[in-house]
């Protein structure tokens, strides 16, 4: 009998062991090795990295649930898991392609540790150019079409007269030609007795409508450089823009007229006119109000209980006295109930 007892006593011990190992309140501590990482000078152009090395010093599985990257900062990768007594971490990257001089980076690291949620890094760098390029930057603003077009052109120089030769120049876009020669008496700045060398940039007038951003990229023998980036930005603009681009009702009830207006803007050099308009719908009818001759209109769209329930696809003919954009057809859609 006692030694009954005895096996049933072991038996609870054992028992409330196992208990107690399912049921330990075991939780993540992440601990950053070093959060600050300082990766000294960096060429411009040229990608800064670090490894941030996180430590999970609790007693259950550290998870990396989201990376956050400040601006001109990408995380290349990271471990998502860390087991208790690891080490893991998060690769971080900043394009020093924007940037001149020392700078600092963030990077917001989310875990699932309770006592620290969230980590914050930071990488900082000095970004050297080795090359100077004035202005270093492009803009445009232009319009599609027009005769004129936009040029803008850069000029490189090493400050130290460290040898340099540029040997290709890459444009992001076939709209923009970019061509480079070594400066000539007549175009060097008077302020630098090194070798100058001028980068063109022409932008089409058949560029595409919309955003322009992006480089141009100048390849170079500079032994410590050998690439430079010029940043490009700007818009290109539409001869007649309509806004929005597309009348879209979505679903509406119709029980009255329902009116509404389309801005139309000219942005070519010489005013032109909205002579007419007309719709492909009956029960959706318009008319042109000026607001500033030869520059700028409302459309004003008026729908008619008349057009009837069901989904409806109109068009709006707009008729100008130019020659360059005569007609322009805008889409009217939606869907009465």
């Amino acid at each position: 009998m006692q030694r009954q007892m005895k096996t049933v006593i072991l038996a609870l011990c054992a028992s409330f062991v196992v208990a107690a190992v399912l049921f330990a309140d075991g939780k993540p501590k992440a601990v950053v090795v070093e959060p600050i990482k300082d990766v000294g000078t960096v060429p411009k152009g040229e990608k800064a990295i670090a490894d941030f090395l996180i430590r999970n010093d609790g007693d259950a599985v550290l998870e990396i649930t989201n990376v956050q990257p400040a601006c001109g900062c990408t995380v290349a990768e990271f471990d998502k898991t860390i087991a208790p007594g690891k080490t893991g971490k998060v690769h971080a990257v900043v394009d020093t392609a924007s940037f001149n001089g020392p700078i600092s980076k963030g990077v917001s690291v989310f875990t699932n540790d309770p006592a620290m949620p969230q980590l914050d890094l930071t990488l900082r760098v000095n970004v050297e150019p080795y090359i100077n390029i004035k202005p270093g930057y492009a803009r445009y603003i232009t319009v599609q079409g027009e005769p004129l077009e936009g040029n803008i052109v850069q000029t490189l120089w090493v400050p130290d007269d460290t040898p340099m030769e540029i040997t290709k120049a890459d444009s992001p876009w076939p709209f923009l030609t970019v061509t480079y020669h070594e400066a000539t008496a007549a175009e060097r700045m008077p302020d630098v007795k090194s070798k100058q060398w001028k980068v063109e940039m022409k932008l089409s007038n058949d560029a595409r409508v919309g955003p322009l951003a992006d480089y141009v990229t100048i390849h170079t023998t500079h032994p410590k450089q050998k690439i430079v980036q010029i940043p490009i930005s700007g818009f290109v603009r539409p001869v007649i823009a309509v806004t929005p681009p597309v009348g879209d009702y979505g679903e509406i009830e119709l029980k009255e007229p329902l009116r509404k207006s389309l801005i139309v803007k000219n942005f070519a050099t010489e005013p032109i006119k909205l002579t007419s308009v007309e719709t492909s719908t009956k029960g959706i009818d318009a008319k042109i109000e000026q607001l500033k001759e030869g520059r700028e209109y409302n459309i004003w769209v008026t729908l008619d209980p008349s057009l009837g329930k069901g989904p409806f696809h109109s068009k709006l003919t707009l008729h100008t006295d130019s020659a360059k954009i005569p007609q322009l057809d805008v889409e009217i859609t939606g869907k009465v109930l």
